[in-house]
């Protein structure tokens, strides 16, 4: 069974090498503008991603400088300035100093443009959101693979991991195992919480892993969430749908 990793884990592998609080703040945010783009409120995903562009240059420049940076006195432009004006002597300075923050530009400045003209029949809020995520994951991934040297493979399996919700009441195991210590639950709520916490599609007999259930329970239990749309079910397996994550965040994370 795949083990499902947490974003704890790779805010503590960055904190390794970049400042923790600006390890943290920056993962924050990152994973705000993807669950807002995926919850369809476009303008939060927008002014999410543009703090990660900010925070992005300042993971930049405590690299380069190996000194902290105060989050508070972060000045976009100046900071932008500053790192593309440094020699550039390798490839990884290339990276560093000059496509990177120039990537970061362009979402700041989706976040500060004018309205501008557009295709009528499409939202472009909605493609300055998708672009504005898409250039979130570049970064991140290119500052991973940059500081961790890791392989795509883990890459792509840390930023996965991103989606995945911190619910207090909610224990795995490194067996990928999950325990909703949170008491009278029903089966189905538990299930529910479960997939919110992993935060992605999951197959249903990983999800009988995980739960250490029967599969019958688990595929009636999911078959009924479906009927309510609470989930949705295909060949690649279970995820919640939108009106599922409301469901559990309106009345399953309640202490």
């Amino acid at each position: 069974m795949k083990i499902h990793l947490s974003s704890q884990d790779l805010e503590k592998k960055l904190a390794k090498v970049v400042d923790n609080k600006l390890a943290t703040e920056l993962l924050k945010e990152y994973t705000l503008a993807k669950r807002y783009n995926f919850l369809g409120d476009w303008e939060k995903s927008i002014l999410h991603a543009a703090k990660f562009a900010e925070l992005s240059l300042a993971t930049v420049k405590n690299i380069v400088d190996k000194k902290a940076i105060n989050l508070n006195s972060i000045r976009f432009n100046n900071l932008f300035n500053e790192l593309i004006n440094k020699p550039k002597n390798t490839e990884m300075d290339e990276l560093l100093l000059l496509i990177i923050p120039h990537v970061a530009r362009t979402v700041y400045d989706i976040r500060n443009k004018k309205r501008v003209a557009h295709i009528k029949s499409i939202d472009p809020t909605s493609l300055d959101s998708q672009f504005c995520v898409a250039a979130c994951n570049w970064i991140l991934s290119q500052l991973i693979c940059t500081l961790l040297k890791l392989d795509e493979e883990k890459i792509n399996s840390l930023l996965r991991s991103l989606n995945e919700k911190q619910i207090p009441f909610v224990e795995q195991f490194e067996d990928g195992t999950i325990v909703i210590l949170k008491d009278g639950l029903t089966f189905k709520e538990q299930l529910l919480i479960a997939l919110y916490q992993i935060g992605q599609r999951i197959p249903k007999k990983e999800l009988v892993s995980i739960l250490k259930a029967y599969n019958q329970i688990v595929h009636l239990s999911v078959k009924d969430l479906e009927k309510k749309k609470l989930v949705h079910i295909n060949e690649k397996g279970v995820c919640l749908t939108k009106k599922g994550i409301k469901f559990v965040e309106d009345n399953l994370l309640i202490h």
